[in-house]
């Protein structure tokens, strides 16, 4: 089966007729009827039953819809790169992040970003490690900002910072100084979601299922804040929802790595470098800051 018979394959498959086919495809009813015919031919087994006027696919035909499908998504991912590839020009950057560092971080850096580059065309999205991963390999963004460097072929990270947890409670057991994992009140845990911060807290503690799971930082903190229960965060990101009255320092040595992903085979152009220095300036700036008041807090 040849790349045309593929196409009269799969046109047909959507649409559910011939005729169908022939407009999406742009060409005559006569010309796929041949096509299909013709990869029958070649193949030797029949793709569609005529039944009634009407063409109903085969076993082999739908097994090999299957395997179309997956084809024509890589045919689009590489049409998506390779207009992406094109439409990205010196000064335009796109860059992604987690939800949580869009509400405050991102915005802020940018800020300043575009005082120093009032040229500048910028798009910001953001989404999940995962999702953002895909989108870096589809080459729809230029970096990514996430909370840990990621083991991936083909992906490089660039540390931003070191950003340690802290421990969240309106109304906790102990009023001052910093928490162990151990002490923490299981019945009002509320799980931080399944990821980098995750993992790190099962090093040193499991939870039993709890009754309130989120999946973003920012959220954690907003319900710890209405006195909905406790849970572990960053420390930026704490910081930017919580009074310092609500965030305690813990006794377990835990950081997270805030990263720039970018593709290694693309290395970070200087617009992207100078928004690199610019957050880990900003970074360091608040970090010492913050840490100075939770331990005055606590």
């Amino acid at each position: 089966m040849n790349t045309r018979h593929l196409e009269a394959f799969y046109a047909v498959m959507v649409c559910g007729s011939i005729s169908r086919a022939a407009d999406m495809l742009h060409i005559s009813q006569p010309a796929v009827s041949k096509t299909l015919k013709h990869a029958e031919m070649r193949l030797g087994y029949l793709l569609f039953e005529r039944t009634r006027g009407r063409l109903v696919p085969t076993k082999e035909a739908l097994l090999l819809y299957d395997k179309a499908q997956s084809v024509y998504q890589e045919l689009n991912d590489f049409q998506l790169m390779a207009e992406n590839l094109a439409e990205k020009p010196q000064g335009t950057l796109a860059f992604g992040c987690l939800p949580s560092l869009g509400l405050s971080l991102v915005p802020e850096v940018t800020k300043l970003f575009l005082a120093q580059y009032p040229q500048a065309k910028i798009d910001v999205s953001t989404y999940h490690t995962d999702e953002l991963l895909l989108l870096l390999n589809r080459y729809q963004l230029d970096f990514a900002i996430s909370f840990k460097p990621i083991k991936e072929q083909g992906i490089s990270s660039i540390s931003l910072a070191k950003i340690p947890l802290v421990y969240l409670d309106a109304a906790p057991q102990i009023k001052s100084g910093a928490v162990s994992l151990d002490k923490i009140d299981e019945k009002r845990w509320i799980n931080p979601g399944a990821d980098s911060l995750s993992m790190m807290i099962h090093q040193y503690r499991t939870f039993k299922t709890t009754q309130l799971n989120v999946h973003t930082y920012y959220m954690a903190a907003e319900f710890v804040k209405r006195g909905a229960g406790c849970t572990i965060s960053d420390l930026f990101s704490a910081a930017e929802v919580l009074p310092f009255s609500m965030i305690y320092p813990l006794k377990e040595p835990m950081v997270l790595d805030l990263c720039i992903l970018y593709q290694s085979e693309r290395p970070l152009r200087k617009i992207s470098q100078d928004y690199q220095k610019l957050v880990q300036k900003y970074l360091n700036k608040k970090l010492k800051e913050y840490n100075q008041r939770l331990y005055q807090a606590n």
